[in-house]
């Protein structure tokens, strides 16, 4: 696919800041994740869980997670909290064994960070293995700030996570995206004050149109044009050139009306 590149004019106009989710929407996570979790299961002599289960237990931090793997193959939910520091243990080491960036990811961050959008993660994920996997995968030079989900008491649909990173990127709720597949990152948004946009290939719980997002991506690639569609006036100006093919990929992104 193309890239997609922005020209802005950085003496008119302050930096931006795009925020963004980690499993479900920069990285596909899943094996990593089921993995340790199976270590855990089988060590507790419970059941293993397939992908397909993981995938519709991620989103609200590992001791979520491990609840609701215990939950789902017979354990006591109630020793999530006992059992989460020996997931953690052995999921650190493999974080970005299988775990890649989904089409577009890398190519697209460059091309925000080069065109001076501040970006940051902020995710309900742990912030240790959080920037393991950033580290592994080669993304971390293009984010500026992490969040995870044990940098604060609270997480993600709490907006307080969003209202850190801003604070680190020095960039006013206005003038931000969230960029997400779960249902907490629309909610985080709202609560912040900062606009949405949701990635339809991620492990939402509902359906992408559901979430209530600004607008919805099919590949992270197209989130250069999604920001245009989105984005508050007078943040920007691109290039007579960039605008026009920008605008032309954004004929495919669904803008909520």
């Amino acid at each position: 696919m193309q890239k997609s590149r922005m020209t802005i004019d950085r003496a008119r106009h302050r930096t931006d800041a795009v925020l963004l989710d980690l499993d479900g929407t920069l990285v596909d996570s899943l094996r990593d994740l089921t993995e340790a979790l199976n270590a855990v299961l089988t060590g507790e002599g419970l059941p293993s869980v397939s992908l397909a289960q993981t995938r519709a237990m991620v989103g609200d931090g590992a001791g979520k997670l491990v609840e609701r793997a215990l939950q789902a193959t017979g354990g006591d939910p109630a020793r999530a909290h006992e059992l989460v520091p020996r997931f953690l243990t052995l999921y650190e080491p493999i974080a970005s064994r299988h775990t890649r960036p989904y089409p577009g990811v890398v190519e697209t961050l460059g091309s925000l960070s080069e065109a001076g959008f501040a970006l940051a993660v902020v995710t309900n994920k742990p912030v240790r293995a959080t920037r393991i996997v950033l580290d592994g995968l080669g993304l971390a030079p293009f984010i500026g700030a992490v969040i995870g989900g044990d940098t604060l008491a609270q997480r993600k649909p709490d907006p307080a996570p969003l209202r850190a990173a801003l604070r680190q990127l020095r960039v006013p709720p206005g003038r931000a995206v969230m960029v997400g597949d779960n249902h907490h990152d629309v909610e985080a948004a709202r609560a912040a004050g900062v606009a949405a946009i949701a990635v339809s290939y991620g492990y939402a719980h509902r359906p992408p149109h559901d979430l209530g997002a600004d607008a919805v991506i099919d590949d992270f690639a197209e989130l250069p044009a999604a920001l245009i569609r989105i984005w508050p006036r007078g943040t920007a100006r691109l290039s007579a050139a960039s605008a026009s093919a920008a605008w032309t990929s954004a004929r495919t992104v669904r803008t909520r009306s």
